[in-house]
């Protein structure tokens, strides 16, 4: 028993062309060049993400490298301060000034003031 029930519009098949109405290569130009020009840009836009990928990772790098250093540098600019105040202490100057310039501290010290 065979059901004669209407199939829905986008379940039926749709026409074939005509045999005899067949594509000629000149009309396939436009398209191939439309094609080929797309695949020229999609693999020249992969180059690019690869490039600048590559270019991020190195100047990810030096920066890190830059931190590092200013690290470092600051590190030794607190090593300098420390030993500055150290050798700028009123008693190591006293010290020195008595060891090497042979100074001495004065016995007696007076006071001139100007009085215009």
């Amino acid at each position: 028993m065979k059901l004669n029930v209407p199939l829905p519009g986008w379940l039926k098949a749709e026409e074939e062309p005509p045999v005899g109405k067949l594509i000629k290569p000149v009309e396939l130009v436009g398209p191939g060049l439309a094609l080929m020009s797309a695949i020229v840009f999609v693999v020249l836009s992969a180059l690019m993400v690869i490039w600048s990928a590559h270019q991020y990772r190195l100047l990810f790098n030096q920066q890190q490298e830059l931190v590092q250093q200013w690290d470092e540098l600051q590190v030794e600019w607190g090593q300098l301060l420390l030993e500055q105040g150290a050798l700028a202490a009123n008693n190591r100057v006293e010290s020195v000034a008595i060891k090497r310039l042979g100074m001495r501290i004065p016995e007696q010290v007076e006071v001139i003031r100007d009085e215009r």
